[in-house]
C-alpha cells in the first residue's frame, strides 16, 4: 500500500440548465439565496461537490456488492482504527479525514468579464414558488417563498488534489489503486449538482482533463476506469493495514 498524491485538474462544470446550491440565508425578499465567492460570483462550494460525488460513490460501490459504511451519522461510519470502506478510504471518516483536498468550483475566466462589465446581479434571477400539499394536491397556506438561481450554462472549474492512500489492483500501484478508482467513476456519474432536480435545476455535465496525474506521472482516466470490473475484488484484496 503506498501514499500517493493525486491531482485531477482542471475539473470542469458545464450546466445544462440553472443552478441553485443555497446558502441557507435570505436576502431582502428573496428566501433562498444561491453562493457567491468573495468577489461575488455565483459559485459551488467544495462541500457541495464533495457531498454530491461521496453519494455516488456510495451508490455505485453498494451496487457492485461492497461493503459502506452509513454516512453521514458518525455512529454508523466506520472508525478511524478500524477497517475503513472503500468511500471512507477515499472521502475521510469520523476520526481519520480524508487528505484529498476539494476546491470550490468557481466561475469559469471566460464569463467573469461578462459579467463585470455590467452587473453581477445578472448572473442570476428568481423564482416564485409555492409549496404544494401531496395530500389535497393544493398550495399549502403561508408557504410562498422566493429561490434565486444562477442562469443557465454557465460553466465552473475546480480541482481536486492531495493524497490517497493507494490499494493496488492486481499488485499494480501505478494507476492510484482502487481508491483512485472509485473516485474517477463517481466524477464520471455526477449530472446534477444542487437543488430544485425537479424543477429542472442543476443538471450539468463534469469534464475530466484528458490526463490526471499519480505522483506527478500523468494517467489516461480512461485508462484507470478499464479496471472497473475489477472494483468488486477490493473487498478481497484491499484492507485498511495502514
Amino acid at each position: 500500500m503506498a501514499r500517493m498524491y493525486i491531482e485531477i485538474d482542471p475539473l470542469i462544470i458545464q450546466m445544462d440548465g440553472p443552478l441553485s446550491v443555497g446558502t441557507g440565508f435570505r436576502r431582502g425578499l428573496i428566501q433562498r439565496t444561491v453562493e457567491r465567492d468573495a468577489n461575488g460570483f455565483v459559485c459551488i462550494p467544495a462541500s457541495s461537490l464533495k457531498g454530491r460525488i461521496r453519494h455516488l460513490c456510495e451508490q455505485l460501490a453498494r451496487e457492485l456488492g461492497l461493503h459502506v459504511c452509513k454516512a453521514p451519522y458518525p455512529g454508523s461510519m466506520c472508525s478511524a482504527h478500524k477497517d475503513r470502506c472503500l468511500v471512507c478510504r477515499v472521502f475521510g471518516a469520523p476520526g481519520r479525514a480524508s487528505t484529498l483536498y476539494w476546491h470550490d468550483a468557481n466561475l469559469n475566466r471566460d464569463f467573469r468579464p461578462i459579467f463585470e462589465k455590467s452587473n453581477l446581479d445578472y448572473q442570476v434571477y428568481s423564482r416564485t414558488q409555492v409549496q404544494l400539499s401531496r395530500a389535497l394536491g393544493t398550495a399549502r397556506p403561508d408557504h410562498l417563498f422566493t429561490s434565486e438561481f444562477a442562469i443557465e450554462g454557465l460553466c465552473f472549474e475546480s480541482k481536486v488534489t492531495g493524497f490517497l492512500e493507494a490499494t493496488p489492483i492486481n499488485g499494480d500501484e501505478s494507476a492510484g489503486g482502487y481508491e483512485l478508482l472509485l473516485l474517477l467513476a463517481g466524477l464520471r456519474l455526477v449530472d446534477r449538482l444542487g437543488g430544485g432536480a425537479s424543477r429542472g435545476a442543476g443538471w450539468c455535465t463534469v469534464k475530466l482533463p484528458d490526463e490526471v496525474k499519480v505522483d506527478g506521472n500523468p494517467i489516461s482516466w480512461q485508462k484507470v476506469l478499464n479496471n472497473l470490473d475489477k472494483l468488486p475484488s477490493f473487498g478481497k484484496e484491499g484492507t485498511d493495514a495502514d
